[in-house]
């Protein structure tokens, strides 16, 4: 009885001293935790100085944290445009729609001149000086490859057919912008070709960009 006496004194008497931290107290800054936060009327200092064991801060608190600041979202689009800017198919295709604007430019004004099987003709002798340049700088070799050859040969014929269409098109229409933006539409036509005959996959955002297209298109056209 009087060692239990003693021994509760003690404890009353470690108490008051200050400075002194009761067990829990003890317990509770050993693992990194403020008592204050234990109650619900936790304030602004008080979450500021929560820290962990290893005595840094959790990431909601952090300021610098990049989850808080930006929208999950947005960095993977950013990772997506950031990713395709290296690909060598992304810069091909810009100069691809460079060159084409040029030559639509120029194909509504030589078409305002001379009737379209003439503009086509002439346009050929274009092709021709493109491929002696190829001949002369790159030497490409002719491949006895019968299937590769006759799409190569059915694409000129088409490309060629299209062609005397859309001067024919720029001669009899009113607003180059509007006859450019229909003939446009064949984009839509290749993806679902792709889509459908060659299996391939477009994933949520490549497709998200195609309608915007479409959307853009239509809205130029009408």
């Amino acid at each position: 009885m009087v060692d239990g006496a003693l021994s509760s004194r003690e404890k009353q008497q470690s108490a008051s001293v200050p400075g002194h931290s009761p067990p829990l107290m003890s317990e509770t800054a050993a693992a990194g935790r403020s008592p204050v936060c234990e109650k619900d009327n936790c304030t602004e200092s008080a979450l500021h100085s929560f820290t962990t064991a290893a005595g840094e801060q959790p990431d909601f608190l952090r300021e610098d944290s990049t989850t808080t600041l930006v929208p999950q979202g947005l960095i993977t689009i950013i990772g997506a445009a950031s990713n395709t800017f290296k690909k060598s198919w992304f810069w091909y295709s810009i100069a691809a729609s460079l060159c084409w604007t040029a030559w639509a430019f120029t194909a509504r004004l030589g078409s305002e001149e001379i009737p379209p099987t003439t503009m086509q003709f002439v346009s050929a002798f274009g092709f021709l000086l493109v491929g002696l340049v190829m001949v002369a700088v790159q030497r490409p070799q002719l491949k006895n490859n019968l299937r590769g050859n006759s799409y190569a040969l059915i694409s000129g014929v088409l490309l060629g057919l299209g062609g005397i269409a859309l001067y024919g098109a720029y001669r009899a229409g009113d607003n180059a912008s509007v006859v450019t933006a229909t003939t446009s539409l064949y984009p839509v036509a290749t993806v679902l070709l792709a889509v459908t005959f060659l299996r391939e996959k477009l994933n949520r955002l490549q497709l998200l960009g195609v309608c915007f297209a479409v959307t853009a298109i239509l809205l130029l056209a009408f």
